[in-house]
């Protein structure tokens, strides 16, 4: 109901602006349109006095020069010509104007009697012209009777009529818009007090249907704040302060169980802070723990960088001192240097690889790629390592498999797969490599039977820069590999799954988009 009041209020006051919108709208239209009208009614007034001023200059200069003769000034007479033609002129445009905005009621005769007036004037000005060819004996009674009946009377009448005729049109407009203005004055005041009336009743019916329920919600908020929670909102308002009425009840109801309930919900804040608590202090000890790898990572790292940078100075610094040294002795040194500089060329690659992937940087050209003959080439690549450390290194190629990949971040990946298991396989030992396909995927698996990984190790091997128990047997690395490893994969949207035994082996499989060969 209180909505459907504001509705009808609103309603009231739009049609209230909208009244006087277009009251203001059509007394403007009405009053430009009568200042239009007046204005070439004055115009026309205007020219018809011009008009009549004019042509009596023109038949006194055309009189003169029947009695005077050549000492009559022709050019005066032109002149006067031109300007009663002109004058003629406007007036019938004016009339047109007016009868086109006025209506024919108020100019009726008007273009007529000009038609009339011009053709008056040119009969006068026919005659005076003429008379110079009469005898002398006819010419005083011609202009007689040209001054007496055609100027004084025929002239004359007209153009006083036309005169008098555009001075009542004049007078006509003037009382249009008296009497519109007071028409417009009075309707401007009989909607101002209609307007006056409906917003005072408007606003007192809305006044009185807001200030009862809105006592009654402040009441029972006063009681509720002294901490009477057995008050309730009295209904009987309109529909809305009903329901307002019905939800303070029902939350009055809420609060008073609230507060009974109060230790309780103290006490389940408690357990929950305390709970929060703990879970926060995990994750410090799981920040601080993240810090401390850090922190031996920039040690490990900085161990590993000096390390060959030392052997590379040093063989240098030897190589440079001793002039006698012979070609071979240069030449182990500059082995040396040049193993030192690969070393640290790679750990250089790891951790920029490392970087790139951090900053999002890192570019994956993916192509259709045969991942047997990729992983054949690593094979390939590996078995000096293999034989060095007496590893037997086998690979099992069923079919062709074919994905969509990068080749040279998957051989990366390969080859730190396949490292690291000849890395951590004991001598006589076996690392087996394989590629299959498995409906959309294709399948890479590294296992080997060497020193295996601890098992609280296990979650933790694809971290960067961790490497658990590993790192103080004969790992030589600074644990990126596997790292690296997880980036390229997850680059790929694959998946990588590891499973070890301490002391029995590890098995790596991997999961790779697979595109038939076409």
């Amino acid at each position: 109901m209180y909505k459907r009041k504001i509705v009808a209020f609103s309603f009231l006051s739009i049609i209230l602006v909208v009244l006087a919108v277009i009251t203001i709208v059509w007394s403007s239209f009405v009053t430009a349109k009568q200042i239009q009208q007046i204005n070439i009614a004055n115009s026309l007034l205007s020219e018809h006095l011009k008009l009549s001023s004019t042509s009596y200059r023109l038949f006194k200069q055309l009189t003169d020069e029947i009695l005077f003769g050549d000492q009559a000034n022709q050019a005066k007479v032109r002149n006067k010509r031109a300007l009663v033609s002109e004058s003629l002129g406007k007036i019938k445009v004016l009339e047109r104007q007016q009868r086109e905005t006025a209506g024919e009621k108020y100019t009726q005769g008007t273009i007529e009697d000009t038609d009339d007036l011009e053709r008056i004037i040119d009969s006068i000005i026919y005659s005076l012209e003429g008379i110079s060819k009469l005898p002398l004996s006819e010419i005083e009674n011609e202009m007689k009777f040209i001054l007496e009946e055609k100027i004084d009377v025929e002239f004359r009448d007209s153009i006083n009529a036309a005169v008098v005729r555009q001075t009542n049109v004049v007078k006509a407009f003037n009382a249009r818009i008296d009497a519109m203005n007071v028409t417009i004055f009075w309707v401007s005041i009989g909607l101002g007090f209609l307007a006056v009336f409906l917003m005072g009743v408007g606003v007192w019916v809305l006044v009185n249907s807001v200030t009862r329920p809105l006592s009654a919600i402040s009441d029972a908020a006063d009681a509720i704040g002294k901490g009477d929670f057995s008050y309730r909102v009295p209904r009987g308002f309109d529909k809305e302060f009903d329901q307002i009425a019905v939800l303070f009840n029902v939350m009055t109801e809420k609060l008073q169980i609230q507060h009974l309930s109060e230790d309780q919900a103290r006490l389940e804040l408690e357990y929950k802070v305390s709970q929060r608590t703990t879970e926060l202090m995990a994750v410090n000890a799981e920040l601080a723990k993240s810090d401390s790898v850090r922190r031996s990572f920039l040690a490990d790292i900085s161990h590993e960088l000096r390390t060959p940078l030392t052997i590379i100075r040093g063989e240098a610094q030897v190589a440079l001192r001793h002039a006698d040294r012979d070609l071979r002795d240069y030449q182990d040194a500059l082995t040396c240097i040049h193993e030192q500089a690969i070393s640290l060329s790679h750990l250089v690659d790891d951790l920029l690889f490392v970087a790139r992937t951090d900053s999002g940087t890192m570019r994956i050209d993916k192509r259709n790629v045969d991942l047997t003959a990729l992983a054949d080439e690593v094979i390939r690549d590996m078995r000096s390592l293999a034989d060095k450390n007496d590893v037997s290194l086998e690979a099992s190629y069923p079919v062709p498999v074919f994905a969509v990949i990068d080749p040279d971040r998957i051989k990366q990946l390969f080859i730190i797969l396949v490292e690291n298991a000849l890395s951590y396989s004991g001598g006589g030992s076996s690392v087996k490599v394989s590629v299959l396909k498995q409906q959309s995927k294709a399948v890479v698996r590294v296992t080997d039977d060497g020193v295996g990984i601890d098992p609280r190790d296990i979650p933790f091997v694809f971290e960067r820069f961790y490497r658990g128990g590993r790192s103080s047997s004969r790992s030589k690395g600074v644990g990126l590999g596997l790292a690296v490893a997880k980036s390229i994969i997850d680059a790929h949207e694959g998946k990588i799954n590891l499973e070890s035994d301490l002391g029995k082996g590890t098995f790596i499989e991997i999961e790779l988009p697979c595109e038939e060969n076409v």
